[in-house]
């Protein structure tokens, strides 16, 4: 790759223009997920290893609305300057980080759904750090 290429690839531009993409893929998963959790919270327990119960359901009903929240900020901060979006970056980057890390220590077995979550988790979260690495580039 020559120092041209990576002047393409990165610099403050380029990377929010990759993270908006990125907002907008995560907006949707988020959607989805959340209207699940809100929606079949029992069902979604035990697609994800835990033993259902009226306190694991509610728990999972608010996690659902708050995703659905997350969603359309992430839907919207896609359409702001570079800069905001940037930012926007850094805090999905922490969340996505985060999530990962509870995803690991979510008590119950490990379930196909719940591989699935920890990959996604892992991989939005190492998207957004190389991005917003990659703006910092001169």
């Amino acid at each position: 790759m020559t120092e041209a290429d990576l002047r393409d690839i990165s610099g403050v531009a380029a990377s929010a223009r990759l993270i908006r993409m990125i907002l907008s893929v995560g907006s949707s998963f988020f959607l989805i997920a959340g209207a699940l959790l809100f929606v079949v919270p029992d069902s979604f327990a035990a697609w994800i290893g835990l033993e259902a119960s009226d306190a694991v359901a509610w728990t999972l009903r608010m996690l659902g609305v708050v995703l659905m929240a997350l969603a359309g900020q992430m839907w919207l901060v896609r359409r702001a300057r570079d800069h905001p979006v940037l930012g926007a970056g850094a805090v999905m980057m922490v969340a996505s980080a985060l999530l990962t890390a509870l995803t690991i220590t979510l008590p119950g077995e490990w379930t196909p759904l719940r591989w699935a979550l920890l990959g996604a988790g892992a991989v939005f979260a190492l998207a957004y750090l190389a991005l917003l690495m990659a703006s910092r580039r001169s």
